[in-house]
């Protein structure tokens, strides 16, 4: 669907990918080979021990209808007008967990939309016709009224930062921006990103924060298909950030990272954005950070889905960790449906256990309040920058 005089959303928005009528693109489309969900060609050894590449709803709830190919099928038919939006429709399009890695394995996305970009303008159309999910109103409303996902008060944004001598935007002119994220005035974002303030300090960095004045990224308005939300902070973002001449953005969340990262497309790449592991990393390749203090510890890395699949961003936390003296690193959706992201974040916590890690170490706030919520935790969880910090 589109309102006049602003960009399609919806299944209207990826209407080339549902074999629309009339078009000449009927070869963009889901070709039904099942590789998005780990039974297809490019991925013949899925029963192989070893890292899971299986879509994690169908390999919870066992059922074909929630396989990314199946959520293909069913926007086809509602975009066609075959089918209506039902609660059955919504509960499977809402179990997706933003994973990405139907994304990764479609072949098809060389050359159109993939199976979660379609899930997505799938959530779009639900929202638009019908609202949003009971569970994610509350989401909708705090961006709406408070331009965060949590509801916090305008006024508290940024508390993360007192005490630490950081510069507000406002205040005083940067070339380099540190976005905090929505999850640093929260317990599982907090400590990533003020590791990650301390360490621009330490590397004499000349930097500057939004403080109270920072808005949501976008992350949960894109992901859950509340499009005009997401514009709407995309908008205000770019706005402050091409008034204020920035040149790069450092971002702490792995999520707020990929966002970012379509933010740059769409502003023709007039300024950089690379998350606090990569800019760490160039510190320590570039002499300016050193670790000093050996951690005698075994740890493991859990890529998140954004920072990894999203963004790509695999090699810079592990090269952090391979510059600390005595690391020995062995490799090895919440709100709508709990039992299938508590079986997620057990399922990889359990995949830590088995590399006999002490310590798994990751990038994102959402991982970390996924794997702390977990009833039985089998090996601590840190963030990596707040790890890095305390090796100096």
């Amino acid at each position: 669907m589109q309102d006049e005089g602003k960009k399609p959303i919806g299944l209207e928005r990826v209407k080339q990918w549902l074999y629309a009528k009339g078009l000449d693109q009927r070869s963009s489309g889901c070709v039904l080979c099942g590789s998005c969900y780990g039974h297809g060609p490019a991925n013949p050894m899925e029963d192989v021990p070893g890292p899971k590449e299986k879509c994690p709803p169908y390999e919870f709830y066992k059922f074909q209808r929630h396989t990314p190919k199946s959520r293909w099928l069913m926007a086809q038919r509602v975009f066609h007008g075959l089918d209506p939006i039902t609660p059955e429709l919504k509960e499977v399009m809402y179990a997706c967990t933003n994973c990405l890695m139907c994304q990764e394995l479609c072949g098809v996305r060389g050359d159109g939309y993939g199976p979660w970009d379609i899930t997505v303008a799938m959530r779009e159309e639900i929202t638009a016709k019908d609202g949003p999910m009971a569970v994610h109103r509350p989401i909708y409303d705090g961006l709406q009224q408070h331009d965060n996902p949590w509801a916090q008060p305008k006024a508290e944004r940024g508390a993360w930062a007192q005490g630490l001598g950081l510069t507000k935007l406002s205040e005083s002119k940067a070339s380099t921006l540190l976005f905090a994220g929505c999850s640093a005035d929260r317990a599982s974002g907090r400590s990533g990103v003020i590791a990650l303030a301390q360490l621009m300090q330490q590397a004499g960095e000349d930097f500057a924060i939004l403080g109270d004045e920072e808005k949501c990224c976008g992350l949960y308005a894109f992901d859950l298909g509340f499009r005009r939300e997401y514009e709407r902070l995309k908008d205000d973002n770019l706005a402050r950030l091409q008034h204020a001449g920035i040149k790069r953005v450092v971002v702490a969340c792995g999520s707020c990272q990929r966002i970012w990262r379509e933010y740059a497309k769409e502003a023709g790449a007039g300024f950089q954005v690379i998350h606090g592991v990569e800019y760490v990393e160039q510190l320590v390749q570039s002499g300016r950070l050193k670790f000093t203090k050996p951690v005698n510890k075994k740890v493991t890395y859990h890529d998140s889905c954004h920072l990894g699949r999203g963004c790509g961003v695999y090699a810079a936390p592990r090269n952090i960790l391979r510059a600390i003296p005595g690391i020995q690193l062995v490799d090895g959706v919440p709100e709508a449906d709990p039992a299938l992201a508590e079986w997620n974040a057990a399922d990889r916590m359990r995949e830590a256990a088995e590399t006999g890690a002490e310590l798994m170490l990751t990038s994102s706030a959402l991982c970390q309040r996924s794997f702390n919520e977990l009833k039985s935790i089998g090996v601590p969880s840190q963030d990596l920058l707040e790890f890095a910090w305390q090796a100096l």
